[in-house]
């Protein structure tokens, strides 16, 4: 079967080994090999090496290096035939392309939903002919600051935002970014206090048929670990997991609410130890409560952070705790037994965004009006039923 970089460059391709922690080591590969595309070592229109050779210089897996050209295409820098292999993109020194330019600005594409989106504007302005921007913030404050500061001036004519979850800077940024008039569409969460254009996943009803499910496998202990709903998407899942269980006669215990705490999360995300956060806030909770329950984690990393208090309180999964998640991502792959999780349609979800985009730009400067009128776009969402929720 063909595969993508099946077959070597004769010339040679050598360099160090790349310093970073595991999880960033795609971004050290994409710079490595941005860096030979802008000065020329990589010609346009030539083939890359393969996965394997690739991956053997850089000393990483086959996986990041598959990343790695995944971020360098959504840049625009390289294209891919299938079947046959990765290219380099064709530069034109001195031709003035007539191509529209948007940005989108993440806050960390090492997340599965962050990159899904991304992929998803990247095939909707493949689709109009037009080039994408990525501003990957990488879970940083500054780093997101910045980006946010650097939009008006990056040559591109509007942007497609996924913010941090909350923190103040950057949502003063982002506040500073709207009040120049450059067209901004936000996607899947937005800031307390900030009107804009929005398309997101329909988190309640995602949160409500996600307790739904565990209700109607008998639970009636039914938790949800989640972060402070600072930001929309998050509250809205709290209100979603509340319904359900109102619908179903069970009047939900302000103990039921397993709160994270932020600040290790943000701790945890920085030591690449993403599981971290739901771990500590469930151990103490597992340890209290009778099985059978059930948990409804907030995302895949709070879930997998469950998982990991179950094994180590020796509870197994679903017998005597249910889990149920929302999102899927890297990790949900792994999970054994393989979990139960809302499934979000983020290339639904980046089509919208840009078209959303489109219609902002066309229809010029927007700065001082006295009433706007702001889009909210929702978008459906799935459940994928797995091995991990037992009926009681």
């Amino acid at each position: 079967m063909a595969q993508d970089f099946e077959q070597e460059e004769a010339q040679g391709f050598r360099s160090p080994v790349m310093p970073g922690a595991a999880e960033f080591l795609h971004r050290t590969v994409a710079d490595a090999l941005r860096s030979r595309v802008e000065a020329g070592e990589l010609v346009g229109g030539s083939k890359l090496p393969t996965l394997r050779r690739i991956a053997d210089e850089f000393a990483v897996s086959t996986m990041t290096v598959r990343q790695a050209i995944r971020t360098l295409e959504l840049e625009g820098h390289v294209y891919r035939i299938p079947g046959v292999g990765a290219f380099v993109r064709p530069q034109a020194p001195g031709r003035l392309v007539a191509q529209r330019v948007l940005a989108f600005a993440a806050s960390d594409l090492a997340s599965a939903f962050e990159m899904g989106v991304a992929r998803g504007v990247e095939r909707a302005c493949q689709r109009r002919g037009w080039s994408v921007q990525i501003l990957d913030a990488q879970h940083e404050v500054e780093i997101e600051k910045r980006n946010m500061k650097r939009l008006p001036e990056s040559g591109s004519e509007g942007a497609i935002v996924l913010p941090t979850w909350g923190d103040n800077p950057c949502v003063e940024a982002l506040f500073r970014l709207q009040q120049t008039g450059f067209p901004v569409v936000i996607v899947d969460r937005i800031p307390s206090g900030l009107n804009a254009d929005l398309v997101e996943s329909d988190h309640e009803q995602g949160a409500y048929v996600a307790t739904r499910h565990l209700l109607s496998h008998g639970h009636r202990q039914v938790l949800m670990l989640t972060p402070p709903p600072l930001v929309s998407s998050i509250a809205s899942r709290i209100q979603g997991y509340e319904r359900a269980l109102l619908e179903g006669g069970i009047t939900p215990k302000t103990e039921w609410k397993v709160w994270l705490d932020l600040e290790l999360q943000a701790s945890a995300f920085e030591q690449h130890r993403r599981w971290l956060g739901g771990y500590s806030a469930m151990m103490p909770v597992l340890k209290k409560i009778q099985p059978p329950l059930a948990v409804f984690a907030v995302d895949p990393y709070t879930a997998w952070g469950v998982y990991e208090a179950c094994r180590e309180l020796s509870l197994r999964i679903p017998q005597d705790v249910s889990v149920v998640g929302f999102d899927e991502s890297e990790i949900t792959q792994a999970m054994r037994p393989p979990i139960t999780f809302i499934s979000q349609r983020t290339a639904d979800i980046g089509d919208a965004a840009v078209d959303l985009i489109e219609k902002r730009i066309e229809a010029g400067t927007v700065r001082r009006e006295r009433r706007r009128v702001y889009t909210h776009v929702v978008v459906d969402v799935d459940l994928v039923e797995r091995e991990s929720v037992v009926r009681v």
